[in-house]
């Protein structure tokens, strides 16, 4: 991650609740080819997830865990930046897509479109669908019968019939990238299991190639600048993290900052709560029903009592504690993985460290994971040569860090969009203000796994990842990630909502926990159970 990420998808966070929350849109129409199937994996052979083969290229130099979700670090930019030597995948026709975007289109002679198609040997003709129209136009295209080759899913969405719809008009590419299938396209084996299982199969076959992102969910950010004034240990234990969020507050400066979207992962999982549902006996239960969640809500209800939060909490969104940290107002509040960058470091302007908070030290903590993906693609069906150049594709739009395709596709034209440093790092031209990769986002149809790489920054490189080797490994899925479920796809963002407002009925409206249980007979009835049925079936038949 560098300077390049011109604007980070703040309300799409790693783990983040503010999608997954929004109420669901109508009913996807499938288009020619129905949609009634059954795609739940029950009762089906599972063909196997792709294989994990690690792609050639520079050694990080602190190395990581494909298993546990630890990732390489690199503390310095690699000195010999050598292409992949793939062929050029394109056959020179027209590929069209349909992916989500957050920037503005780009104009017709802009330099980086022309050079990523010349690069990938097609003319890419790309639906850009701005974020806040995603969800409307995506049921539109999905009730036309004017597919294009490649549409993306998830963005933090659940949306209803997905799954069927996928199944009957997107092509089964298990034969292509099961097992050791995935050999053929060394880019793609290059992505970490874990976001395979994240986008999981359908009935027992795989048709996604997901965007990966790291394993982590919610995590605190805090000022470690601040916190070493009061003595807070790094590892903090519960009443450590408590008194150290008392002592910074002060005058108009507040421990914590929380909002009106707030979601308690990182305090739930930190006392040790499951992440969302706990499986025993083939049963799915409820974490939000559980000793540690609901000690979460009391102890951050007891911290906005006492006014150790920022105090208009209730009324503003998540985003705006980005500002509030970056001037200091606040010293913690809740993101994702991906907060943590070169721009929050320069927001910082030298002021202060930044650094992620520890899981509490004496509680058993149970660090809730995010799904592994921010995205996947289906592709429509086709012949199977076709199939293999839009996978050749994808293949090559995630060649690995430290390679001139992968520098391409992030940076530019060396010389136009970027010049380098005496490190070799790649510095942003004026140009890729306007000609970039959020404008013309294609790592949204694939791209390699990120990095942990802050050109300029190695101490924080070095501390982000001594963060992620204690958290990597005691870092629980959730595991609803990757099933299918009928009730899951129409009754989850209801019910997701429901605990959020009794949740923050009781942070910050001054509602007892008797009014949390009301909540959560209200999440039992209007789908919870069902939810809980059809899931422990289906990770039942899940289990490899």
């Amino acid at each position: 991650m560098s300077d390049f990420n011109l604007k980070r998808r703040d309300a799409l966070k790693m783990g983040g609740v503010a999608a997954l929350v929004s109420t669901a849109g109508p009913a996807l129409v499938a288009c020619s080819g129905g949609g009634g199937g059954d795609v739940s994996n029950k009762g089906k052979d599972l063909v196997p997830y792709p294989d994990y083969i690690k792609a050639d290229g520079p050694e990080p130099d602190l190395p990581g865990d494909e298993k546990t979700g630890l990732q390489g670090g690199y503390t310095k930019y690699p000195k010999e930046i050598e292409s992949t030597g793939w062929d050029k995948p394109g056959d020179g026709s027209k590929v069209r897509a349909a992916i989500i975007t957050y920037g503005v289109p780009p104009k017709k002679n802009d330099s980086f479109v022309k050079a990523v198609n010349d690069a990938l040997g097609v003319e890419l003709d790309i639906e850009l669908m701005p974020g806040n129209e995603w969800k409307e136009k995506m049921t539109t295209l999905t009730a036309s019968d004017d597919m294009p080759d490649i549409v993306m899913f998830g963005v933090g969405e659940i949306i209803p019939r997905e799954h069927e719809f996928i199944q009957a008009n997107c092509a089964d590419i298990s034969d292509l990238v099961s097992g050791d299938n995935i050999k053929d396209y060394p880019g793609l084996a290059n992505i970490p299991t874990y976001a395979w299982k994240g986008v999981g199969r359908i009935g027992g076959k795989l048709y996604g190639i997901p965007t990966e992102r790291p394993v982590f969910g919610g995590c605190l950010m805090v000022n470690r600048t601040a916190l070493d004034k009061v003595d807070a240990p790094v590892e903090w234990t519960k009443d450590e993290y408590v008194k150290a969020m008392a002592e910074l507050t002060k005058g108009k400066k507040y421990g914590l900052g929380m909002s009106n979207d707030l979601w308690i992962d990182y305090w739930a999982g930190s006392l040790g709560a499951p992440n969302e549902w706990k499986v025993s006996g083939g049963k799915f239960t409820t974490a939000f029903e559980t000793d540690q969640f609901k000690g979460a809500i009391e102890m951050l209800a007891k911290q906005f009592a006492d006014k150790h939060v920022y105090p208009d909490s209730p009324n503003q969104p998540n985003i705006e504690n980005k500002t509030h940290y970056a001037n200091t107002t606040v010293h913690a509040y809740r993101d994702g993985w991906g907060a943590m960058g070169t721009k929050a470091f320069q927001d910082a302007k030298d002021g202060y460290t930044l650094d992620f908070g520890y899981p509490f030290a004496d509680t058993d903590p149970t660090p809730w994971a995010g799904n592994g993906y921010f995205g996947y693609v289906v592709f429509k069906k086709a012949k199977k040569e076709r199939l293999k150049m839009l996978l050749d594709i994808c293949n090559y739009l995630a060649a690995p860090f430290g390679t001139k395709e992968y520098e391409l596709f992030n940076y530019g034209v060396e010389g136009k969009h970027f010049e380098r440093d005496g490190d070799g790092v790649p510095i942003a031209t004026k140009l890729w203000e306007k000609e970039n990769k959020t404008n013309y986002p294609i790592s949204y149809i694939s791209a390699a796994p990120l990095t942990l790489f802050y050109p300029g920054y190695p101490d924080q490189v070095e501390r982000v990842y001594e963060w992620e080797k204690k958290v990597a490994g005691i870092t629980i899925p959730n595991p609803m990630t990757g099933l299918r479920s009928k009730a899951v796809t129409q009754k989850y963002n209801e019910c997701r909502k429901t605990v959020l407002d009794g949740v923050l009925d009781v942070i910050f409206r001054g509602k007892d926990m008797k009014s949390f249980d009301e909540t959560l007979k209200k999440w039992h009835s209007k789908g919870g159970d069902v939810m809980a049925e059809e899931l422990a079936e289906e990770y039942e038949a899940s289990e490899e």
